[in-house]
């Protein structure tokens, strides 16, 4: 019998999930914290379990021992693990025996980022359509326009930029589905969306409209006309002017979400965009009948998702109101530049010549980085870990020397911050995550490679090398993976390095 380290502290186990089809998990397992425990001693009468596991598969995560067939819980801490006879010792007068008759047990799946609430509403409420051709997302949405009433809002998606390949403009080809229904698509990045001209005359879009900070209006290179096309902050910015969803709506969709991230294992996980609203249907399904996955909820900072900033700030100042033993909010959000096959991310070295942005464009970052720089410091003092979306070399090495700064001027809180995405890394910044004690929070199946993105037209050959993860492995720094998108099932997750 042995204590599987990397079992109980490695993987930061939170909850124990049964991976078996149509089984529940049981209560006595949906509460396991993340505290060490002391092995017992062998034969110590006065130890035993609360629970016991037995007659199972155990995946234990530990490459020297890696299936096991019990497991022992104390307070809701794993005791140990290790073969029926050896667990069944732990087992006293007042131990609760599960038999789990050859099913599978394994540590429960942390995704350290997610978009849960988004997803919910797109299932609940949206006119959703999978990954596919645009001759079957638009029939989707030809569906959707037929069963709402005319001068109401059709929102939804999620389509592919890689699979809508098309000389033809966005409104161009929406407006022939519904000329009579403001039509707003996010993509499955959730950067850039497709708008009608319904949408655009109710957002008052013209060719005189300027871009908003961090965002960008397509327009057509002779005319000047919007093309149907919102990138980045375009796109979060007129969202916000959608209908509201309700907090009835809000709590519907992320129940619907946490059942879905349940059954697939997941059982602890970041929301990378929290609002204030969203917090408060977290809050609520936590105070009702209790959430049954640890959530850290990550506050938008600055981020056009927010009403405002003030609702930021003061979101912020009052975040452990919401807390809870399943809800942590000492998380913070900062959007730092777009994707590069939207030549929205920050560079250092230009993208390649283009008719649209010429031989010098290095994309742009949505926030200055002197004000980056001090906004990364006093949330690092506040004791928020703070994830920053960077995905161009140039906002990934700003999102470093901004956490830098906050261990210059705070010390080392411990914190573990995260640059997320960090597709694009400078090789001289490769050993500043281990240095600083930083994550790269990573998300290959999102981003590129993607069959029919030629990255190369974008940023050339070199920088198409994409994804360090080996580097990073071998400096020795945290790697995370998330899934991003707001399809929480049937995605399928291609093997990586």
């Amino acid at each position: 019998m042995y204590i599987n380290r990397t079992f109980t502290a490695l993987i930061g186990l939170a909850i124990l999930s049964f991976v078996a089809c149509g089984t529940d998990v049981p209560e006595a397992v949906s509460r396991v914290d993340e505290a060490p425990v002391d092995e017992p001693e062998p034969g110590d009468a006065a130890v035993y379990a609360d629970q016991v596991y037995t007659n199972a598969r155990v995946y234990t995560v530990d490459e020297a021992n890696p299936w096991a067939e019990a497991v022992a819980v104390r307070d809701g801490i794993i005791m140990a693990v290790g073969s029926n006879a050896e667990i069944g010792a732990l087992s006293g007068e007042g131990t609760e025996s599960i038999d789990l008759e050859g099913r599978m047990l394994m540590p429960g799946i942390h995704d350290m980022h997610n978009h849960a609430t988004d997803a919910g509403i797109r299932e609940k409420f949206e006119c959703s359509f999978p990954l596919t051709t645009m001759e079957e997302a638009l029939a989707v949405v030809a569906e959707c326009a037929a069963n709402t009433p005319p001068g109401e809002w059709i929102s939804g998606g999620q389509w592919a930029d890689v699979l809508f390949t098309t000389d033809r403009s966005p409104k161009d080809i929406l407006d022939e589905v519904s000329a009579d229904h403001p039509i707003f698509l996010m993509d499955s990045t959730v950067h850039n969306a497709w708008v009608n001209s319904a949408a655009l005359e109710r957002f008052g879009i013209d060719a005189d409209t300027p871009d908003p900070d961090g965002g960008v209006i397509k327009r057509d290179l002779t005319s000047g006309v919007a093309t149907g096309i919102l990138y980045d902050n375009a796109a979060y910015y007129y969202r916000k002017q959608l209908p509201v969803y309700t907090r009835e709506q809000l709590v519907e969709a992320l129940t619907w979400s946490l059942g879905e991230l349940i059954q697939f294992g997941i059982t602890s996980f970041k929301e990378a965009i929290v609002t204030e609203a969203t917090l408060k249907a977290y809050r609520a399904i936590d105070q009702a009948r209790g959430l049954p996955a640890r959530v850290k909820a990550s506050l938008t900072w600055k981020s056009e998702w927010a009403d405002s900033h003030q609702q930021e700030i003061d979101l912020i100042a009052t975040r452990h109101e919401y807390s809870s033993e399943m809800l942590n909010t000492d998380f913070a959000k900062i959007m730092l530049d777009g994707i590069p096959h939207t030549y929205t991310a920050a560079l250092l070295e230009p993208y390649m010549p283009s008719e649209e942005h010429g031989d010098d464009y290095r994309g742009q970052m949505m926030l200055d980085y002197d004000e980056l720089i001090e906004d990364v410091v006093e949330l690092d003092r506040l004791g928020m870990t703070v994830k920053i979306h960077a995905t161009g070399d140039r906002s990934v090495r700003s999102a470093l020397d901004a956490f830098q700064a906050a261990r210059e001027a705070n010390g080392d809180s411990g914190l573990v911050h995260e640059v997320s995405h960090a597709e694009m890394i400078h090789v001289d910044d490769l050993p500043r995550f281990s240095e600083l004690n930083v994550a790269a929070e990573m998300c290959p199946i999102m981003w590129y490679p993607l069959p029919g993105l030629d990255m190369t037209v974008m940023v050339g050959e070199e920088r198409t090398r994409q994804w360090a993860i080996r580097s990073l492995v071998d400096s020795g720094a945290w790697r995370y993976m998330g899934r991003t998108g707001r399809r929480l099932s049937r995605m399928r997750i291609p093997g990586r390095e």
